[in-house]
């Protein structure tokens, strides 16, 4: 029971830091994990972001859409597979991940807080 106690307080935790997270960027934490996947400036398919994050692709599509309405990410036609398209970041896109790269997350507070309610 106490592991289930010490996994609450994980995500009441984390939703702070998440909370945090979305006042100041204005975007969801799963819109922050597509943009994170499409950090390395390279152009990514549909199913190599939902990999990525963790998510079904119906899920993930939901998330592309409004990222792309946001203006961070473009969408093109698959150069072998007219079929597939592919995501890269926008100018406006990759200004946002600059600006979150620069942005620590104060991870270590929040887990020194959890040791202490051992």
């Amino acid at each position: 029971m106490e592991l289930i106690c010490q996994i609450k307080d994980i995500y009441k935790a984390l939703y702070a830091v998440e909370k945090e997270f979305a006042k100041e960027f204005d975007m969801t934490i799963n819109e922050a994990m597509l943009l994170c996947c499409m950090k390395d400036g390279q152009p990514h398919a549909a199913n190599e972001i939902s990999e990525f994050i963790g998510l079904s692709n119906s899920r993930v599509s939901k998330i592309i859409m409004s990222v792309e309405e946001k203006g961070w990410i473009k969408r093109e036609i698959g150069m072998e597979d007219k079929r597939k398209m592919i995501f890269s970041l926008s100018k406006e896109g990759e200004k946002i991940v600059e600006s979150m790269k620069k942005r620590p997350i104060p991870l270590d507070n929040v887990l020194s807080k959890l040791i202490k309610n051992e």
